[in-house]
């Protein structure tokens, strides 16, 4: 007998009983486990954060499947944008990460609280130098086509993203020198140096293996599987409608637990209140993204049928400078700007009280790296304005100069932001001119250095190393034309350090230095909204949910829907 579609043979009553049963002891005994490798350090970030040379991760049994595959029914998402493309790897594509989350695997992911966790690989271990990481795969993992995944297939992922600099993760994974392949389930990945963050950004962003037999010997960004993509996740592509929807379906051959729903299609809406009355009337079941605008969070905490999660995210909204541009290449005026800055106004208005306002380098949310001597200038137009006079830009009855803010549209707050700052700016003669473009336009934008100050936000975990993209020299997201050769050595000696104290001084330096010099100002701690309905169980963005620890983030992989 098989569960693997509805035109199979059903279960009876007292079946089902029995399946349900099981299906409890199954899930009690992964929550006892991964419970246990916590209590150890062994399934978080200790070991990639702290005495981790001589740490391991042993999760075997995380992935113990269970007999249910399917059997739940159609699970509508709602996103903001389109995928730029199937191949999450080659370049930065926030509009595609949720999709690819569900259609891929990568080796290592991130829990709810950003702790690393099993996926593709159950099991690994770090070398006493420290100069490699063995990954273990798990037994049974095929890709979509049937094909074993094996792993040759991390080894071509791996040295396909180090070998292009285009590629989100490059610089990320840069430590590693190359993989080695004892034999189809063992990986082997040398490093050129320790690097205390590796794990982390393995289980984060741009990293999900890709397959060598479809990939190997081609242009990885012309390749056919950019459309037709070959995962080994738990759904495969059905059908996607540029514009409207990409519709996929369980992998009933999946090695893992799950898929629980048989469908899952994400529809794509971009205007955010479009998409709150999409869920409202029932057209969905989650609103992923774009965020609802954050006024309307107490209503609908208060609205029959939906569950409201609040995630706070280790992650910032800030503003950079164009430091190639006068005359934001100015020490003093980047100063004044951050000083005619009201950071609780921004959370009051913009975020309708939602978060808090950030004044440190780093983000709060991973405390041992922030440091909190390095503060942004506190909130003083009046010395904001005196410093421009004396720097040469004075108002003489109109403006000093104009600037021209280039943000994103993928939710309200960042127009919200980008205008309370505009009024906060022309408080001391500043005309600011407001951009706002979808991501994919802000990207190429901000990458030709078409912009004055640019508002971002990001991911800033789940390790200080990532500050290396956004202020470290070339860094993906360092739109600013930062080089700094203080901050690039930090940032090295940072990620080699073997223990959490040595490690937390070089950061904690290299913020003393972003708020000498300025190049960016933060403005306010993230907070998103996840709207859904109250029969939707099993969801990665809800910390009160037990399989919000259990699975990575964006997988709908243990996702549930309580039938009517």
């Amino acid at each position: 007998m098989s569960l693997r579609s509805s035109g199979r043979t059903r279960l009876n009553a007292e079946e089902i009983a029995l399946l349900e049963r099981q299906l409890r002891e199954v899930s009690w005994s992964r929550r006892r486990l991964l419970g246990r490798g916590v209590a150890l350090g062994l399934a978080g970030l200790g070991a990639a954060t702290g005495r981790w040379a001589m740490q391991r991760a042993r999760a075997a049994g995380l992935q113990t499947p269970t007999a249910q595959k399917g059997g739940d029914g159609t699970l509508v998402v709602i996103v903001s944008s389109d995928p730029l493309s199937f191949n999450p790897d080659f370049q930065v594509d926030d509009g595609g990460f949720p999709i690819a989350s569900n259609i891929y695997n990568t080796l290592l992911s991130l829990n709810g609280t950003y702790e690393v966790i099993p996926e593709l690989a159950t099991s690994w271990e770090v070398a006493e130098d420290g100069l490699s990481v063995t990954f273990t795969l798990a037994e049974g993992a095929t890709w979509h086509d049937g094909q074993p995944v094996t792993s040759a297939d991390v080894k071509y992922t791996f040295e396909q993203i180090v070998a292009d600099p285009a590629a989100p993760a490059a610089t990320l994974l840069s430590p590693i020198e190359g993989v080695e392949t004892p034999d189809d389930r063992t990986a082997v990945c040398r490093l050129k140096q320790p690097s205390a963050s590796i794990l982390g950004f393995i289980a984060w962003y741009g990293t999900f293996i890709l397959p060598a037999h479809i990939y190997q010997g081609t242009d990885w960004t012309q390749n056919p599987g950019n459309q037709s993509p070959i995962g080994s996740g738990p759904f495969k592509l059905v059908s996607y409608e540029p514009g409207s929807s990409i519709e996929l379906e369980a992998n009933f051959d999946y090695f893992g637990e799950g898929p629980y729903v048989d469908r899952l299609i994400f529809n794509i809406i971009p205007d955010a209140n479009t998409a709150l009355q999409a869920l409202l009337n029932g057209e969905a079941d989650v609103l992923h993204s774009p965020s609802p605008p954050a006024s309307q969070v107490p209503t609908l905490q208060e609205t029959p049928g939906i569950k409201v999660a609040l995630k706070q995210y280790p992650s910032v909204y800030y503003i950079g400078f164009n430091l190639e541009k006068e005359p934001f290449n100015k020490p003093e005026v980047r100063q004044a700007i951050a000083q005619a800055i009201d950071r609780d106004q921004i959370v009051e208005i913009a975020l309708a009280g939602i978060g808090s306002a950030a004044t440190t380098f780093y983000t709060s949310a991973i405390s041992w790296a922030v440091n909190n001597d390095a503060q942004a200038p506190s909130f003083d137009p009046e010395a904001a304005a005196a410093a421009l006079d004396a720097a040469g830009y004075p108002a003489n009855g109109g403006s000093r100069f104009k600037a021209q803010l280039v943000y994103f549209t993928a939710s309200p707050e960042y127009g919200d932001i980008a205008t309370v700052l505009k009024q906060q700016l022309a408080a001391i003669n500043i005309d600011v001119e407001l951009v706002g473009l979808e991501i994919g336009a802000y990207g190429d934008r901000m990458q030709a250095g078409d912009f004055d100050i640019g508002l971002i936000n990001g991911f800033q975990g789940p390790d200080p190393a990532n500050l290396r993209i956004r202020v470290g020299t070339g860094g993906s997201v360092n739109h600013w034309r930062l080089s700094n050769p203080d901050i690039d050595r930090l940032l090295d000696e940072g990620d080699a350090g073997t223990d959490q104290e040595s490690r937390a001084a070089k950061y904690m330096e290299l913020q003393a230095i972003l708020a000498r010099d300025l190049p960016i100002v933060p403005l306010a701690n993230v907070v998103v909204p996840y709207p859904y309905s109250d029969r939707v169980s099993g969801v990665f963005f809800d910390n009160d949910d037990p399989v919000a620890s259990q699975v990575g983030l964006n997988r709908f992989t243990l996702t549930r829907i309580a039938r009517e």
